[in-house]
């Protein structure tokens, strides 16, 4: 997350390695080719099902609630703490090239790919992203795609807002490195995947990198933050106004032409090489010229969620209440409720069934500090102060346990540290598998097992 001073491979790669940022992209390639041009969000929710088994952050949220049964217009934003990540801003060459020409039509296929684990806030970096990419692939000047993609995204976002103040900054003449630091010093976030930080210092790379590939794409690298991500738009942004004579070979032949896919796609006919990809992604431009289309209306999600209807849900108690079972709440993993938070603690029982002696990992993580407790033996004792990522594979270890139940049923009891008004006490509890993937504390499996 700070500033850093690469200027080149380190280590110098022989392959391209796999990467979700692509494969979920050779996704949807798969999908337009099955299903074509008229696509909905239950498309993509089966999608992520059938094919898409990784488990970080808004990608595992995704794949819990849609697991569960949380309505696919739901799906991005309930129970979601990472809503405005970068896991949709990195997807969008797809909807560019299949949309080359079309700002709106691919801001309206962007916007129902974000939707299905996205908020707006991640909603509008992809829209962002395939926009200013449809326009120069055919053409427009940097600085005037730059411009509409802007347009095209709603102007009270943050991340319209982070934006127009890098483009405001470069255009007024600010040194290069002092307008990244008014950015951070605006938009900052403990979240080192936070969208509408990351897609401004994408912009930032591309507006103060002149179009130079090699000065460009070092600027997102040193930039900091999510830089897989940062960086690849960037190339992505110039290699499509540029096409591949553009990019210098020091920075193509280390890669090779070779696409490799992770363990946690799977069963799609994905691309070999990126002739392969090229040729295929092409062959769909050329069908979407010429087919009858209907485009995708811009998701709205309603907020309505009946969790106590959902597979995976169970009842927590308040503490203070545990003799009172009216005031038992409906949970299931994640943030704790407004009503656990004002009571300091709560406590439930962790229906293990066939499952014990698999191990898990418990995760307590509160701003300002809690303990759990398995049948009244401290297991997490989560300190003050810790950045409040409550990602399975990324929160602070101190803030993290590995169990083993022993038992088919044990009691699981949360108190919370911090004084005053509710919002001082906010935490996450979460029960994952050994691979982190997020499971439920009832001993009846969900459907659609996670794979990885």
């Amino acid at each position: 997350m700070e500033r850093l001073h690469f200027t080149y491979y380190d280590p110098v790669p022989t392959v391209a390695p796999p990467n979700d940022d692509l494969e979920l992209q050779l996704v949807w390639l798969c999908l337009l080719e099955r299903r074509g041009f008229n696509l909905t969000q239950a498309d993509f929710a089966q999608a992520w099902l059938n094919h898409i088994h990784y488990m970080w952050d808004e990608y595992g949220r995704c794949r819990w609630n849609l697991r569960r049964g949380v309505p696919v217009a739901e799906a991005g934003t309930y129970e979601n703490p990472f809503h405005a990540g970068m896991g949709s801003p990195i997807r969008s060459e797809i909807w560019a090239c299949l949309c080359a020409g079309k700002p709106q039509a691919a801001a309206q296929y962007a916007a129902l790919d974000a939707s299905l684990d996205h908020g707006p806030e991640g909603i509008a970096g992809e829209v962002f992203f395939a926009v200013l990419q449809s326009q120069v692939i055919v053409g427009l000047a940097l600085p005037k795609a730059l411009a509409l993609a802007l347009a095209h995204i709603k102007a009270d976002t943050q991340t319209a807002t982070a934006i127009r103040l890098v483009m405001t900054r470069q255009a007024g003449g600010l040194e290069t490195w002092k307008c990244r630091d008014e950015l951070l010093s605006a938009h900052d976030n403990e979240n080192f995947t936070h969208a509408p930080l990351n897609v401004a210092l994408t912009a930032w790379a591309l507006v103060y990198g002149g179009g130079d590939f090699e000065k460009s794409i070092l600027l997102a690298v040193n930039g900091g933050y999510d830089t897989d991500c940062t960086a690849a738009t960037v190339g992505a942004t110039l290699e499509t106004a540029w096409r591949r004579e553009g990019i210098p070979r020091r920075w193509k032949a280390p890669i090779g032409e070779a696409v490799y896919v992770g363990q946690g796609i799977r069963q799609v006919s994905a691309p070999v090489s990126l002739s392969e990809l090229t040729n295929r992604t092409l062959a769909l431009m050329r069908r979407f010229r010429t087919s009858p289309i209907q485009l995708p209306d811009f998701p709205r999600p309603t907020g309505q969620v009946d969790l106590s209807r959902l597979p995976g849900t169970i009842r927590i108690t308040p503490t203070g209440h545990m003799d009172g079972a009216a005031k038992a709440l409906w949970w299931a993993n994640g943030e704790l409720p407004l009503e656990v938070a004002r009571a300091g603690g709560a406590a439930w029982t962790w229906e293990v069934g066939n499952r014990v002696g698999q191990p898990f990992y418990l995760i307590c993580l509160a701003k300002h500090g809690a303990t759990l407790w398995i049948d009244d033996a401290l297991v997490v004792e989560c300190p003050a102060d810790l950045p409040y990522v409550p990602a399975p594979h990324r929160c602070p270890p101190a803030a993290r346990a590995r169990f083993l139940p022993t038992k088919p049923r044990h009691r699981v009891r949360v108190e919370l540290a911090g004084h005053g008004d509710a919002s001082r006490r906010v935490a996450t509890v979460l029960l994952t598998a050994s691979n982190f993937h997020l499971e439920p504390w009832t001993a009846s499996p969900l459907p659609f097992a996670p794979i990885l």
